[in-house]
């Protein structure tokens, strides 16, 4: 009996392998994609969230008058900026360090002070180096009725007799003597805290001079009449001048009389 002949299946081809392959290699290339975009969105969200802030660019003492050598800026993030931290140093003139504030720390409002008598009254007048603190006296009428506050700028205008000088026809005359005086105290020191900025109607008021301008203001005090007149608060010194290195404060000057004071003056 003839066998009956029966067709052989073809071959499949087997496509799940391929498939699969292809299946990894998406997954690979999503994940891949997705990572990058992470980065880029967080370097973006880095950079896009950086503040400058005012930062000690050297270690300041405590009780040290800042001045803007001292300080620099630096970015950090948005994130990490401390509470109450100045953004531009300007903010920080005429402060001084309540604590010792070390290089690269983020300066901020509870570490310095525009007058740290106020927390401490045993606290050192913030003298810049080169000049002295010469306490004045005034009064109503000689001091713009109190209303010079501590920080504020003052001429000194003088009346004099010129027969002091010589008693040739002797006159009464008037010149301002010194300009742009810087008012460090108003009145005297208190063992109570002050609240707020010292001014109204005082005795004495507390300046910074150079020892020799205070020998000259001293022979004033003595032998004519004496006046302070305020600035407007426009007209003030943005930077304290440089002082005198003919006239250190750690050498006595000479002697100050009615020749040295014609002399400067010319009354």
């Amino acid at each position: 009996m003839a066998a009956i002949g029966q067709t052989r299946p073809a071959p499949t081809t087997n496509i799940r392998t391929p498939l699969f392959m292809l299946g990894v290699g998406l997954a690979l290339i999503a994940f891949l994609v997705m990572f990058a975009f992470g980065i880029i969105f967080a370097n973006r969200s880095q950079t896009g969230s950086q503040v400058r802030v005012v930062v000690a660019a050297q270690d300041i003492d405590a009780r040290e008058l800042i001045t803007p050598d001292m300080l620099t800026t630096a970015a950090i993030p948005s994130t990490a900026v401390p509470p109450h931290s100045f953004l531009r140093a300007a903010d920080l003139t005429g402060f001084s360090a309540l604590v010792a504030i070390y290089k690269g720390q983020t300066v901020t409002g509870n570490v310095v002070a525009s007058n740290p008598d106020q927390i401490t009254p045993s606290s050192f007048l913030p003298i810049p180096q080169g000049y002295i603190a010469l306490t004045l006296p005034t009064s109503e009428q000689q001091g713009v009725a109190g209303f010079i506050a501590q920080g504020d700028y003052i001429d000194v205008i003088a009346t004099v007799n010129t027969q002091l000088f010589s008693p040739v026809s002797p006159r009464q005359v008037t010149r301002t003597v010194f300009t742009s005086v810087y008012i460090l105290r108003v009145g005297p020191q208190s063992v109570v805290p002050r609240q707020g900025q010292a001014q109204g109607l005082s005795s004495s008021i507390t300046v910074l001079m150079s020892l020799c301008d205070a020998q000259y203001m001293d022979w004033l005090l003595s032998n004519a009449t004496l006046k302070y007149a305020l600035l407007s608060y426009r007209d003030y010194t943005k930077q304290q001048a440089p002082p005198d290195p003919a006239c250190p404060s750690t050498a006595a000057p000479g002697i100050i009389g009615p020749a040295q004071v014609q002399g400067r003056w010319g009354f």
